[in-house]
Formats: C-alpha cells, structure tokens, sequence
C-alpha cells in the first residue's frame, strides 16, 4: 500500500465495517439510508462518493446534518470509531489499515479517486466478514469488484434495486459480480443494514470464518522491480496486450469467480465497462490529436510552398511523394468531420444535453 508509516497503536479489537459506495444518482438514497442509522450503532461508516478534484464537497454537512451520527472527512491514521461516518476526501482513496483510516493519492481506480472498488476491497481485507457494502446508484461497474471480493471474504454485499436507481449500472454490475449480494428495497432502508449488522455480530461471536482470500488494495511497485519483463503480480492472472488507457502501461487480467478486471503496474485499475469507457476516450484524444498533426503539416507546408525553401531545397526522394497545402489541408477537413461524427456517436447523452 502506497501510504505513510504504520499507526503503531492497533485496537484491541475489529471495528465492524460499514462501506457505502455510490455516484450519479446516489446522494437522496445515501442521505437517507445514513439518516436511518442509530446512534448506537455497532460499526464504522465508510462512504465513497464520485466527487471532482476541486474539493467543493460538503457531503459530511450534509449526511451530519440528517443523521443521528457524526460525519467527517477521514483524517490518515485517524482510529475508526464505531458510530461514525467517514467520508473519502475529494482526490483521494479512503482505505482502512488495522482499524485506522488511510487516505490515499494513489493511481485512479475505474477513473475515479475516490473509487468504491478500493474502499471495499480496503474493508474486505481489513474486516473480512465483519464487512458490509452497499452499492447505490451510478454509472458504469466501481465497485463490482470491491463486492465481489467483500463476498468473497465472508461480508455482506447490499445493492440497491437496479431498476429503482436513478442510474442502475453500478448496482447491477455489483449484483452480477458477487453471487451472494442481495438487493434493497426500492428505497434503501437502514433497517436490511442494522439487521445485517447483527447477523455478522453473531457470527464473530460463533468464531464462524469462511476461507479467507488475498486481497491487494494497492498496486505499486514499492522499490521491488523484477528482472522479467513479463512479471505478473500476486493474484493476476495472465498479461494481455492491451494498454493502460492513461499511462500506457501493460494491461494484466485478474480474475474472479464471477468477473475479471485489469490493472496496469502503476496501479490503474479497471472493471470492464469502465475499461470501455476509458478507452473511449483515450481514442477520442488520439484522434484529435492526429487532426492537429495534420493541420500543423498543411501550416509547415503553405509556409514552405510560400518560400524559397521549397525550391531550394533537396527534391524527394525517387519512389516519394509531397503533398501540397491544400491537399493536406483536404484530408484535415475530411478528417475533423469524421472526428466529429465519431464523437456525437460515441457521446449521444452530451449531444442531447446540448438541445
């Protein structure tokens, strides 16, 4: 894990774990799922909202505001409490380390930081069945991995009603990751959570532990760099020969029973559908990029054509052949509009906000 140094005073015992993952869509449900919590309650609130890098949020007002429990940025190495919310600071991961929280810079998950996937496997690994997650509404599939291995631990994974979320793609893609989660009734309730929260208390009590699983939060390479150069880390199952959409990294496969994901050596990581979309629109930026190469190539070329230099300089090469100007500036034309048709198909909700 890409953090600071350990908190050298560890609690005497797990603090259950209660992560709550959700974006587009998801604030009313979160807001009054919170609400229903009772002060007593015997666990640590983790919430992960998609929120921007500009820090504008004042989600824990909010949820304090509505709710019979305190709420606050998490601090690094602040001790969890039982009783509190801990909100993911904008621009950073919120991971949980023996009992402590940790706030993280690392490498975006999904395209987002804070990325649901990284809390939930954070608390999977953490609490292992003293793990719950919810997944609410959002677009795209962070957090499906996280709830796959929240199951695959012992905890309990709660969706919130595909069909009833303003946006259902995050909860169904979680849904169809771990085989064990359960959906919520159209409108979350805190009632499924408290239940579920003593159902893993009883549990701890019976020493009842499903097999545990590995879990990595965090990739990096932590100063150990392999001589092979086709290495592949704890838990990856095979390279492939995709690229990192944002750093250009090779792409490793990492499967689950119930679905495979990809993370470069940095430590982007992706779930399927947000792979599609990042590549989306890593090839959106190449395309226009090669439309401002070719419209700096007609510049260079008029300029030349303008000048001496064209017809001093040496002729080309037999077997070559110069476009002119205009012709480059043709296919640059030719090419903007195909870029630009490309771009309303590949983003038709944009083209639609726009009329």
């Amino acid at each position: 894990m890409s953090t600071s140094s350990q908190p050298t005073t560890p609690p005497t015992s797990p603090v259950p774990l209660l992560a709550i993952g959700g974006s587009a869509g998801s604030l009313g449900p979160l807001t009054e799922l919170v609400n229903g919590l009772p002060a007593d309650l015997d666990a640590a609130v983790l919430v992960c909202q998609h929120t921007g890098q500009d820090g504008r949020s004042h989600l824990p007002d909010i949820l304090a505001r509505r709710s019979q429990l305190p709420a606050s940025w998490a601090v690094d190495e602040e001790r969890l409490e039982r009783g509190h919310v801990y909100v993911a600071p904008p621009g950073r991961h919120l991971l949980v380390n023996d009992g402590f929280a940790r706030v993280s810079a690392g490498a975006r998950v999904n395209r987002h930081r804070p990325s649901v996937d990284v809390l939930f496997a954070s608390a999977a690994q953490s609490a292992g069945p003293a793990t719950i997650a919810v997944v609410l509404s959002g677009v795209l599939d962070d957090g499906a991995v996280g709830a796959a291995l929240v199951d695959l631990v012992g905890g309990t994974v709660w969706v919130q009603d595909p069909d009833a979320a303003e946006f259902g793609s995050m909860p169904g893609a979680a849904l169809a990751a771990a085989p064990g989660a359960r959906i919520m009734s159209s409108v979350p309730s805190s009632r499924d959570i408290v239940a579920a929260l003593r159902r893993s208390s009883a549990a701890r009590a019976s020493d009842v532990r499903p097999a545990t699983t590995e879990v990595e939060v965090e990739v990096g390479m932590d100063g150990a760099f392999p001589n092979e150069p086709g290495f592949l880390r704890s838990g990856e199952t095979k390279l492939t020969r995709l690229a990192c959409p944002e750093c250009g990294g090779g792409l490793a496969q990492v499967d689950l029973p119930q679905i495979s994901y990809f993370r470069c050596h940095v430590g982007h990581q992706y779930g399927p559908q947000s792979l599609a979309a990042a590549q989306s629109d890593a090839t959106e930026q190449k395309l226009w990029a090669a439309l401002a190469a070719l419209e700096e190539q007609a510049v260079v070329q008029g300029y030349l054509e303008g000048t001496e230099v064209l017809v001093t300089s040496e002729p080309p090469r037999p077997g070559t052949f110069r476009s002119s100007a205009s012709e480059l500036a043709d296919r640059a034309v030719a090419l903007r509009e195909q870029v630009q048709k490309w771009t309303l198909a590949a983003h038709p909700d944009d083209a639609a906000a726009t009329t």
